[in-house]
This record gives C-alpha cells, structure tokens and sequence, in this order.
C-alpha cells in the first residue's frame, strides 16, 4: 500500500511516517504541493497538511490526485481546522496535535469512507 505524506513541518512528518511505516505502508514524504504533483503517482492514501507552502493547498492537492486516483483515502491535517464535522465529503480531518491513535482512526475513516462510495 502506497501512502503519499504531504507535510512541510519535518518534526510532524517525522512522527507520521513514523506510524504510517509501522502500520506496513510504503511512504514517499514531499514537503509541498508542487513536489506532492510530480510524476503521475496514484497513492492509496494521502495524508497532507491543509496550509502548505506554494500555490497549493492540501485540499486542492488531494482533488487534483483524486482525477488520477478516485478511491484515494484522504486525511487533511490541519492546526486550524477543528470541526471535523465541515470535512470535505469522503475526507478525514485531522486536527493537530494528534496522537498516534487519533492519527490511525483519521486514517481508518478516510478509507472505510473511500469504500462507501465505491
């Protein structure tokens, strides 16, 4: 399973590839929207920060690699996003911090949502 960690805060990316490695995902990092786009990848999941760098958000990065990918499970992270009840539909939203816990049940919802819309 291939994961693709969007995350410009290396301590935070650190700490997800972390989990996401330990969970048996194959986990490219990228520190931006622009790197998050190259190539013609089609993760399985895509863990980003909402507020990244560059021109991109996370939430524009994760509909630009659902046209290449529409099953992608999706978790935005975000320091300034708290209600996760406003996620973008088939979206998990992951307020930070987090705990290692709350990082796998994000994950956990992004894909059981995936599959309820398949």
């Amino acid at each position: 399973m291939k994961a693709l960690l969007v995350e410009d805060d290396v301590a935070i990316a650190l700490v997800v590839e972390t989990v996401l490695v330990r969970e048996g995902w194959n986990v490219r990092h990228v520190p931006d929207g622009a790197s998050a786009l190259e190539g013609d990848e089609a993760p399985d999941l895509l863990v980003t920060d909402l507020n990244l760098p560059g021109a991109q958000t996370g939430l524009e990065i994760a509909h630009l690699l659902r046209e290449r990918r529409p099953q992608m499970a999706v978790v935005l992270m975000s320091g300034d996003y708290e209600d996760s009840d406003m996620a973008p539909r088939g979206m998990a939203v992951l307020p930070k911090p987090f705990r290692r816990a709350g990082l796998l049940a994000a994950i956990a919802q992004a894909i059981e949502q995936v599959r309820d819309q398949a």
